[in-house]
């Protein structure tokens, strides 16, 4: 039976207790942009924005809302650290189908919403006829 020599048997006890490096976490990518208002907040953000959601879809522990006006939005909410779901994925498309940017969508929709709450100042009442006197 062959013996290794005894620097090549401590190499190779050493290689064995060599570390692996730590995995490194990388940070998630940044929200497209405009989309800083609403990815990483609850849904109360959201229809705070945007209203009432045309739809609103539960799976398991994922929501669902899609809101639309000029555009569709659906924003995706899952459980976070926390136990409230916050968004963390939205997508946007023209009535059509074509795509179409998260943010800009979002910003469409905003102001479509500020227009309709906007109230409209009432119109001035017409004027008054002068009241002839009778003699």
């Amino acid at each position: 039976m062959s013996r290794l020599p005894l620097p090549l048997l401590a190499l190779a006890l050493l290689a064995g207790c060599a570390t692996t490096p730590a995995a490194v976490v990388q940070a998630p990518p940044p929200p497209p942009p405009g989309m800083e208002q609403l990815l990483g907040q609850p849904a109360e953000t959201a229809t705070k924005l945007l209203g009432t959601p045309r739809l609103d879809r539960r799976e398991g522990p994922a929501r669902q809302l899609q809101f639309t006006g000029g555009c569709v939005l659906d924003v995706y909410y899952y459980p976070g650290v926390g136990t409230v779901p916050v968004a963390t994925h939205a997508d946007s498309r023209l009535a059509d189908g074509r795509d179409f940017a998260p943010g800009e969508c979002l910003q469409m929709l905003i102001n479509a919403r500020k227009v309709a709450v906007t109230p409209v100042p009432p119109a001035p009442a017409p004027p008054r006829k002068p009241v002839r006197k009778r003699s």
